[in-house]
């Protein structure tokens, strides 16, 4: 079991949240595209951080909000692999989600690549729900389903 903490992401976190995006993540964003995400949205950014004394404070999940048309955006999140399934997801979720609802948002969304069984699955459990398709999303012409949920 991981041992972990949720907290805000501050600009130190900057460079292995990239890193965590780049490697978790299918995209085509830059590192400064993922920089600017972050220094534009920095409230809606939480990373979880190991409690373990071997690599204590370091990143090994990310969760990055946005706003988008008046509702809160998750525009990317990522667990490194060897500390999945221990709950770091589903509290970084909750994270960026509180925030949200702090800041009056009603309605959180989200894109997730057609194929990605996995991370659909997640996030169903976590009270998302399929609203519409976007076809030819990604730059290698895959889907997006874009997953909505009321808080």
């Amino acid at each position: 079991m991981a041992e972990f903490r949720i907290r805000k992401a501050v600009e130190s976190d900057l460079l292995e949240i990239i890193r965590l995006w780049k490697r978790n993540i299918k995209t085509i964003n830059t590192a400064s595209d993922i920089a600017e995400l972050f220094y534009s949205f920095e409230n809606y950014f939480f990373v979880a951080a190991s409690t373990s004394a071997s690599i204590e404070g370091k990143p090994i999940g990310f969760v990055g909000g946005a706003i988008r048309e008046e509702h809160g955006h998750i525009s990317g999140i990522a667990v490194d692999k060897e500390y999945r399934r221990n709950g770091l997801g589903k509290g970084l979720i909750k994270a960026v989600e509180q925030e949200f609802l702090t800041d009056a948002f009603e309605a959180v969304t989200l894109e997730v690549r057609k194929s990605n069984r996995d991370a659909r699955g997640f996030y169903e459990k976590q009270g998302y729900k399929p609203s519409y398709t976007i076809r030819r999303y990604y730059a290698d012409g895959e889907d997006a389903v874009v997953y909505e949920k009321r808080i």
